[in-house]
């Protein structure tokens, strides 16, 4: 097993069994079981193994009074070596009280039921070994070549860990069909992260508000009782119908109105099919008072335009002086550069994700506003016609180490590049073609008599358009064939889904040829 850095490394402890011991399989299966009994978890366990002298000595180079003895016992026979765990309690600590004293004497007499007060004769030979604290357990586990042992971290829900799942519902919601990604990705690095909250006030319907409410409001009184009990104050009964006057309360908390991953997951059985999808295809920004408010698309187009109109007449004063005034009003505000899905993962290809797949928020804040510089530069170059090599880089003013303008944490995150990543990303070229494809005739290099005019044929509908008249097209086209068609990459494009036509109240071809017929009728 090849170690993961994105697991979770277990605390553990080296443990032994002597030559005399590992010769009785029905004590080591004994003492395994005693050792499972106490909680403790065998990792990585090898049944025998005889022992090298250079082993020996790296074990017990504390012991140097008896190593003449110990070496020579310890290479009598085979040995039992494994890893142990425990999920709550120090495994070292465990496996020192379970083994007992060195010297089998003194274990009998502090704890009789010690493994080596039961299976130990001598100093020498006390049967069981253990490591004195985590650096011995370490270099204990590095003689014998154990991996590290380790586990799959627990999931928690983090605002600060953003998936790209989480961030593509956020540029590409599903009421949006046409939604400017650049925009809402600046908008989630300035006053983000975008979480997988949502208002009972505007994301849900009636019924499931109901039922976001009552949550909620049972989530209120319980962080209102901790905090009562944290302050050491009495929580009071609540007063019944009959009692007029409220008792004041020392600790007041305003309403919650959004609900969090946790509450979702909660009560989203009870929610209608309806808010299920809400919850599963969209991710919202925060804002308003305590951040109790979801922000809309319309405020963040808004948002955006304003941020594009400051970056922009920031950059425009810097070369124009104030004729910037002037001809901001006379700017399209709408960022001109559009990115892809696949150029936004480009974009933190080289970020380092944990185990789930999600990016700390602080790395993906620094890739994107040092994007956006990037973009706003060639943004200028073409409002003022100045070569976009002529922007310069305020962070390459500093000297600073090349590894600290590579690393995502440091403020001097810096990339090596001077275009839009639309305007540096290219397509995979097609190399290999599919071996079930059929030959194409149009691509057939020596053509017999009777083909020369059909691959003619192949290739001017491969490569133009026939437009014709309406009336005409029954003499000029067949049924089968689009009026338009949209050329893409491959062997022989790709057909559009769609066909257009102006024509004076007629419908389209196939409609018209119908309606023909049915007149004849």
């Amino acid at each position: 097993m090849l170690f993961d850095p994105k697991q979770e490394n277990l605390p553990y402890t080296f443990a032994l069994i002597k030559p005399d011991t590992t010769l009785k399989p029905n004590v080591v299966q004994e003492v395994v079981n005693k050792i499972e009994a106490a909680g403790l978890t065998i990792k990585n366990f090898v049944q025998v193994q005889e022992l090298y002298r250079e082993e020996v000595l790296n074990l017990f180079y504390k012991q140097q009074k008896y190593m003449d003895e110990i070496m020579t016992y310890m290479l009598s026979g085979e040995c039992v070596m494994f890893l142990l765990c425990h999920e709550t309690e120090n495994p070292i600590l465990v496996w020192k009280k379970m083994i007992g004293n060195k010297d089998p004497i003194e274990a009998k007499k502090a704890d009789p039921q010690a493994l080596r007060a039961i299976y130990g004769t001598s100093i020498i030979k006390n049967e069981f070994h253990g490591s004195d604290d985590p650096f011995s357990a370490n270099k204990e586990r590095d003689i014998f070549k154990f991996p590290i042992p380790q586990k799959i971290p627990d999931f928690k829900f983090d605002k600060m860990l953003v998936s790209l799942e989480t961030l593509f519902k956020f540029l590409y919601p599903p009421n949006l069909e046409h939604s400017n990604a650049l925009e809402r990705l600046d908008i989630f690095a300035i006053y983000g992260p975008c979480v997988n909250y949502h208002s009972v006030d505007q994301c849900l319907c009636r019924e499931c508000a109901l039922i976001g409410k009552e949550h909620l409001e049972g989530v209120r009184e319980s962080l209102i009782t901790s905090e009562q009990t944290k302050l050491g104050i009495k929580i009071r009964p609540q007063p019944t119908t009959a009692t007029k006057t409220q008792l004041p309360q020392r600790v007041q908390l305003p309403p919650i109105r959004l609900l969090k991953e946790e509450d979702i997951k909660q009560i989203y059985q009870s929610l209608c099919e309806k808010c299920q999808f809400h919850c599963n295809g969209y991710t919202h920004l925060q804002g308003g008072r305590n951040m109790q408010h979801i922000m809309t698309d319309q405020e963040l187009n808004t948002l955006a335009k304003e941020m594009n109109k400051q970056e922009i007449l920031e950059l425009l004063y810097s070369e124009k002086g104030n004729a910037a005034n002037v001809m901001i009003e006379t700017i399209d505000l709408n960022e001109p550069n559009h990115y892809t899905k696949e150029m936004i993962e480009l974009l933190f290809q080289e970020l380092e994700t944990d185990y789930y797949n999600r990016f700390k928020f602080y790395h993906l804040q620094n890739v994107i506003l040092e994007d956006r510089r990037i973009r706003m530069n060639a943004w200028m170059s073409i409002l003022i016609n100045k070569p976009i090599h002529r922007f310069k880089n305020p962070k390459l003013v500093c000297k600073v180490p090349p590894e600290m303008r590579k690393n995502p944490e440091s403020i001097h995150y810096t990339i090596n590049r001077i275009l839009p990543l639309n305007q540096t990303y290219k397509k995979k070229d097609i190399t290999k073609m599919p071996l079930d494809f059929p030959p194409n005739l149009a691509d057939k290099e020596k053509l017999n008599p009777n083909e020369e005019k059909l691959a003619l044929l192949k290739k001017l509908h491969r490569d133009t358009h026939h437009m014709v008249e309406i009336q005409d097209a029954k003499k000029v086209v067949s049924n089968g064939v689009y009026l338009l068609r949209k050329y893409n990459d491959g062997r022989n494009g790709e057909w559009d889904n769609y066909s257009s036509l102006k024509a004076m109240n007629r419908g389209s071809y196939v409609n018209y040829e119908e309606k023909k017929k049915k007149e004849k009728l």
